[in-house]
C-alpha cells in the first residue's frame, strides 16, 4: 500500500472527486501546517519516512530498512500530549464545517491518523530486548517468513502496509493464533487499548459511520480474549505461546509520559474493524 500525501494535493488546489465536498479555505490552510516543523515530527508514519515516495514500493519488506529507520525515529525527542491536544483541539475549530460524510477519505482519514499518531509511537518504538529489534520488525518478519501479506492483500506487500498491519495487529485474520499471540503483538495491542481508554478521541473517528474509541477498544480487547485469553487494560500481563519465541520482558524505548500513549487497544473483524482498515488504507498520511 502506497502512502498518500492527500494533504499536499488538496493544498494545490488538485481536482477532487464528485463524491468528496471541497474543503474550506481555513481548514485547507491549517492542515498544511501540519505538514511543517515542528508538527510534522508528530505524524508518526511520516515521520518514520513514509512520506517519502522512494521509502517503500510493491514488493518491499526490507525490515533492516525500516528498523534502521525506527531506531533513528525513536532516537528523537517524543512529541508532548499537550501539542497533540491542540492539533486536535484546531482540527476541530478550523475544520468542523468540513467534518461531513463526503470529506471522510481526505479529512476524516486525516484526523484518524493523527489521533492514533501517539500509540503508533509508542508502538512502533516498542523493543524486544532479547532479539535487540523493534516488537514490530519481529512481527513482520513473522508474517513475511510465512508469507503471508497485510489483510491478505497482496496490494498491501509493502513497509508500510505491514507496518500498518501490525500496529495493531487486530486479528488472526491472516496469520494464526500462534503468530497472533506473540508478547510482541500483545504489548503492542495493550499500547492501543490503553490511549483508547485514557485518551478518548474528542472528534468522530469516521464521518460517515459511527466510530468511536471505545468501539475500537471493545473490538480490539475482545480479539486478544477471545483469540489468546489475554486481557488488555489494566489487568494486561502478555501470555507467549510454546514456540513463539517472543521476550514476555519485551520493553518500550519511549518516555510514556511525555507520549502519553503507553496503552493498549482492541480491534474487530466486525464492521468496525472494516470500517477502520478502510480509513487507515485510505489516508497514509494526511
Amino acid at each position: 500500500m502506497k502512502f498518500s500525501t492527500s494533504i499536499a494535493v488538496i493544498a494545490l488546489g488538485a481536482a477532487l472527486s464528485s463524491a468528496e465536498a471541497a474543503l474550506s479555505a481555513g481548514c485547507t490552510t491549517y492542515l498544511a501546517t501540519l505538514s511543517a516543523a515542528p508538527l510534522a515530527q508528530c505524524r508518526t508514519y511520516s515521520a518514520i519516512g513514509f512520506s517519502s515516495p522512494t521509502f517503500t514500493f510493491a514488493g518491499d519488506r526490507d525490515t533492516v530498512k525500516l528498523q534502521k529507520a525506527l531506531t533513528d525515529f525513536c532516537a528523537k525527542p517524543a512529541c508532548t500530549p499537550d501539542q497533540y491536544a491542540g492539533v486536535f483541539k484546531d482540527l476541530q475549530t478550523n475544520c468542523a464545517a468540513d467534518m461531513v460524510a463526503a470529506n471522510q477519505d481526505t479529512l476524516g482519514a486525516t484526523m484518524y491518523m493523527w489521533y492514533l499518531s501517539p500509540p503508533q509511537r509508542d508502538a512502533v518504538c516498542l523493543q524486544n530486548d532479547a532479539k535487540n529489534a523493534s516488537c514490530v520488525i519481529e512481527s513482520i518478519n513473522g508474517m513475511v517468513a510465512q508469507n503471508q501479506f497485510p489483510n491478505n492483500n497482496t496490494n498491501e506487500n509493502d513497509l508500510y502496509g505491514y507496518i500498518q498491519y501490525v500496529t495493531p495487529m487486530q486479528s488472526a485474520r491472516g496469520t494464526n493464533a500462534t503468530s497472533f499471540c506473540t508478547s510482541c503483538n500483545e504489548q503492542v495491542a495493550n499500547i492501543f487499548s490503553t490511549y483508547y481508554t485514557k485518551t478518548p478521541s474528542p472528534f468522530s473517528l469516521n464521518f460517515a459511520q459511527s466510530l468511536t474509541s471505545a468501539s475500537l477498544n471493545t473490538d480490539l480487547t475482545y480479539q486478544y480474549k477471545s483469540t489468546c485469553q489475554t486481557n488488555l487494560g489494566p489487568d494486561f500481563k502478555p501470555t507467549v505461546p510454546t514456540g513463539s519465541g517472543s521476550n514476555p520482558s519485551a520493553s518500550p524505548k519511549t518516555d510514556a509520559s511525555k507520549s502519553g500513549a503507553m496503552s493498549g487497544l482492541t480491534q474487530s473483524t466486525a464492521g468496525v474493524f472494516a470500517a477502520a482498515a478502510a480509513v487507515a488504507g485510505l489516508m497514509a498520511v494526511f
